[in-house]
């Protein structure tokens, strides 16, 4: 069975991310590379993050079945509802009344939700399973 997650609902609407400064060049995360000019633009982040805003909402998760996948308890996930699930999706799951996350995989014509913790199991969705898929995670937002 699905773990237990905690979510916390937060409409895309009601995200007021204001434009952030942003330096259209890469920084270098291995050795320090010289400095450069530095372009000074401005970076959207409602465009940057949003691609369907009226699809779209935010979900604050508890839990450790996605650490794998660089969700951990506490952070912010995006879910676009308008988008298609696909093999390998990270999805917004209902598994028996049950809100979950987990990949999604088809093996053998049937259904599973991956974990992406070693400690935990994949679950097999079989027909006898109420199942629906709220949307596709699109960004994982959280504090370094």
């Amino acid at each position: 069975m699905a773990q237990k997650e905690k979510l916390k609902w937060c409409p895309a609407s009601n995200v007021a991310f204001d434009a952030v400064q942003f330096f259209d060049e890469s920084v270098q995360a291995g050795f320090p590379s010289p400095a450069e000019d530095h372009l000074d633009l401005d970076l959207d982040l409602n465009s940057y993050l949003i691609q369907h805003p009226s699809a779209t909402f935010c979900v604050r998760v508890e839990g450790e079945s996605m650490i794998g996948a660089g969700i951990q308890s506490d952070d912010v996930i995006m879910i676009d509802r308008s988008l298609d699930p696909q093999k390998g999706s990270i999805v917004l799951a209902v598994l028996d009344g049950e809100f979950t996350v987990k990949r999604v995989d088809v093996q053998d014509d049937k259904l599973y939700l991956l974990p992406e913790n070693p400690k935990l199991k994949p679950i097999e969705v079989g027909e006898e399973m109420s199942f629906q898929v709220w949307g596709v995670v699109t960004f994982v937002i959280h504090k370094v």
